[in-house]
């Protein structure tokens, strides 16, 4: 009969959307498929510039030994420093573009997820409702229809009832229709969702792939370098002059020292200050602010730090002991590096900043402006972490500044104790300096 088929197609639909349950598609790619176009460029950079660097690899090999050659030499060093440089930047894009990638493949898993659960409680009521209906159907009997006719007064009657129960079946098969599709589409979806996150970890692979590239790349700027008469010069020219100078040295650098004891002390009484206030506006129950960052600034702290002088990525000197003094951070130098930007690597808020230093040339010695540092300043990206940006050309930012990652923050120069133009770029732990290079 009529109603035992429709009771049985509603059984087999509902053990089929017992095993899965469906939600409409409604995310759009077209961010992704923007963001996957500049992976793409940023991966042909890198391609390209890896190549140039294998020609002059060949050029440096083959006039390395040979005194004659000496000035070819040279020559070839020199671009290829330029040339990973290049290489660098580009990797630096390209991650950047990954990480940009990854985020919003994130984002739209999140959301579909968000979709599933709320489609997934529609039809677990869909569902239960429909039950209800079937079971009354079955109390009903399957003679149900019959008796409906047969029990009319007229023909006008039969005519009626009739009408309604062909409508009352139509109704419970658009029902069944629509849980149907709406059971296709989850598949769909749920397919979708699955290749999302499989793109996700190979993306992610991409990623680690790529940054372990930019550290071998950053390895191979400083074995060229070091190869490089300019590197040679400079060395015997900086160890000569910290040998003399080691006393004043040492007194800049407890200077140094002792203003980050400040700055730091200041750090804990700002981040006592925004949890009390927390605390009060939870009491409150009313909203304590921004939440997306922890040094209270406007800006969005992204946890991560970039390269601070972009397109110049040699480091003349690390971190460490250097002829009887301490270097707190690395400086990064390079031919034309003068009057390059120097940019925030995180997203945080300027609190100290220094513009006063006109001694803007290389020198022998400490002209004593700024600690040392020159023109320079510091920013405060929260959870203790600041960094410190020395030796400006011209520092653009003000005490209480808030700043985006990228953001630029004055020019590369020369002030301070400074033998040539570079950027003296310091990361700090609660006070304490860390290896920059584990942190770009």
């Amino acid at each position: 009969m009529k109603a035992q088929r429709l009771i049985k197609r509603a059984f087999t639909c509902i053990i089929a959307l017992a095993l899965s349950f469906g939600i409409f598609s409604q995310i759009s790619s077209s961010n992704f498929e923007t963001s996957a176009s500049k992976v793409s460029e940023a991966k042909e950079k890198v391609e390209e510039y890896q190549a140039q660097q294998d020609e002059y690899d060949r050029q440096i090999k083959e006039t390395e030994d040979d005194i004659a050659k000496e000035e070819e030499n040279q020559k070839a060093i020199k671009k290829q420093m330029n040339t990973i440089q290049k290489t660098i930047q580009s990797l630096d894009e390209y991650i950047s573009e990954l990480q940009a990638n990854i985020d919003n493949l994130n984002t739209q898993i999140d959301e579909t997820q968000t979709l599933v659960d709320a489609k997934k409680a529609e039809i677990d009521s869909g569902i239960n409702d429909f039950k209800k209906r079937l079971r009354a159907m079955y109390i009903a009997g399957n003679d149900s229809y019959t008796s409906i006719i047969l029990g009319a007064e007229d023909f006008y009657d039969v005519l009626m009832k009739v009408e309604l129960v062909k409508r009352v079946a139509d109704h419970d098969n658009k029902i069944i229709d629509k849980l149907i599709a709406v059971k296709d589409e989850y598949e769909a979806s749920k397919e979708k969702l699955e290749g999302q996150k499989a793109q996700v970890e190979s993306e992610k692979a991409t990623y680690d792939k790529q940054k372990e590239k930019k550290k071998q790349q950053r390895e191979k700027l400083k074995k060229i370098y070091a190869k490089s008469k300019e590197a040679q010069q400079a060395l015997e020219k900086d160890k000569a002059i910290y040998k003399k100078k080691k006393k004043q040295i040492a007194e800049e650098q407890a200077g140094a020292e002792a203003q980050w004891e400040k700055l730091v002390e200041e750090a804990r009484q700002r981040a006592a200050a925004r949890e009390a206030a927390r605390k009060a506006a939870l009491q409150n129950d009313t909203p304590s602010g921004n939440t997306a960052r922890t040094d209270g600034g406007s800006s969005t702290v992204t946890g991560n730090f970039i390269w601070p002088v972009p397109g110049f990525y040699n480091i003349t000197y690390g971190v460490g002991w250097r002829w009887g003094a301490y270097h707190a951070g690395i400086d990064i130098s390079s031919s034309g590096i003068r009057g390059a930007q120097i940019v925030a690597s995180d997203a945080g808020v300027v609190v100290q900043a220094e513009n006063s230093c006109p001694h803007d040339y290389g020198k022998s010695g400490s002209c004593g402006c700024g600690g040392g540092y020159g023109r320079y300043c510091i920013v405060d990206h929260g959870n203790g972490y600041m960094t410190l940006y020395g030796h400006m050309e011209n520092c653009i930012v003000s005490v209480g500044q808030s700043v985006n990652q990228g953001e630029t923050l004055g020019y590369v120069g020369s002030t301070g104790f400074s033998t040539g133009a570079h950027c003296h770029f310091e990361v700090r732990l609660n006070g304490v300096a860390q290896n920059p290079e584990n942190y770009v």
